[in-house]
């Protein structure tokens, strides 16, 4: 199994290639035939059907209500820790890949400030920092189009106690706009 590093590394590469290809031109003399590009085989997995009569989830109120969550959410379960921390677990029928691109867009977007996670063949990890709210992401892939989800959140404003599943440094900046090392 290729990791996410790997194929979003390829992947710019690829782009980058094929923006060097198009990027040509401009001689004087008589125009040249750029190369057509080739279809790549890729190890990239094919798209995950949507679900149909899909009920949507009923997130806690301890869950930030800005905070994206992803479609087609099946809440499995919830639990708030005596130092704060509020985890929810749920899954989705979405691929790994489709997950953790989920992540890198919605949530920047969101106000969401991503930190240095993790990122391997089957599992991946961000946290993440928005106002008082710090949390952490894991997805954890268990079917080519299933992902187990595990979000963990505490107001730093309201907290009792400071948890080591999220530590109290807020996540630092990087030139990637990729939360995934």
């Amino acid at each position: 199994m290729v990791s996410m590093r790997g194929v979003l590394v390829a992947t710019g590469a690829l782009v980058v290639a094929a923006g060097a290809l198009t990027g040509c031109g401009g001689s004087s003399g008589p125009a040249a035939v750029a190369p057509k590009p080739t279809a790549a085989t890729t190890s990239a997995e094919p798209s995950c059907p949507k679900p149909s009569n899909v009920k949507p989830a009923h997130w806690s109120a301890k869950v930030p209500a800005d905070l994206p969550k992803p479609p087609y959410a099946h809440i499995d379960d919830e639990e708030s820790t005596t130092d704060g921390v509020h985890i929810v677990k749920f899954s989705t029928p979405t691929s790994l890949r489709d997950s953790v691109l989920f992540v890198v867009d919605k949530l920047p977007k969101a106000g969401y400030v991503l930190g240095r996670g993790d990122a391997e063949a089957s599992e991946a990890d961000a946290p993440f920092v928005h106002g008082n709210i710090r949390g952490l992401i894991r997805m954890l892939q268990v079917g080519l189009c299933n992902t187990q989800w595990l979000l963990a959140t505490v107001d730093t404003s309201a907290a009792t106690g400071n948890s080591p599943l999220l530590t109290p440094h807020s996540p630092t900046g990087s030139p990637s706009p990729l939360p995934f090392g």
